[in-house]
């Protein structure tokens, strides 16, 4: 029986073909991982960047600030607004940064003093990021804050 030569043809066909099965494998790899994009309208989030560096700064300006803590043995995230601008309003959206399968939203409706308690105990462990989108007479605010969500 006659032996077959390993020659440079035959080595370069076979580096072409394995970088070929590699370069295959990797693309149907990343067709299924989901990249978990934060925000689906990133692109409209960047053209109103002003817009909400000026309610940021609005914020940072109140005399007394928005307060967001998670409340571990009632398991509710509070949100104490400032009770002397008056009345808020808006929109606030809760986010985990690792997934967006959890990510919902909800108007702000507060108690006469300015406290807001969101219930969580059913919220996903780990890092959570609140947005608040809101406004009390006539100014508009946004407060960014991180909570971390421990359910035992």
């Amino acid at each position: 029986m006659h032996a077959m030569k390993f020659n440079w043809g035959t080595g370069i066909a076979l580096v072409y073909g394995a970088f070929a099965v590699v370069m295959v494998t990797v693309v149907i790899v990343s067709r299924q991982h989901d990249p978990g994009l934060v925000s689906k309208d990133y692109y409209n989030l960047d053209l109103n960047y002003q817009d909400r560096m000026d309610k940021k700064q609005n914020a940072v300006n109140l005399a007394k600030a928005l307060q967001v803590q998670f409340d571990a043995k009632r398991k509710v995230i509070r949100l104490q607004f400032p009770a002397e601008i008056g009345t808020p309003a808006g929109s606030i959206k809760c986010f985990r940064p690792a997934s967006t399968n959890d990510d919902f939203s909800l108007d702000v409706k507060t108690s006469p003093d300015g406290l807001m308690e969101i219930p969580a105990g059913k919220l996903t462990n780990g890092l959570w990021q609140i947005e608040v989108d809101w406004q009390a007479n006539g100014v508009k605010y946004f407060n960014e804050s991180k909570i971390t969500v421990i359910n035992a």
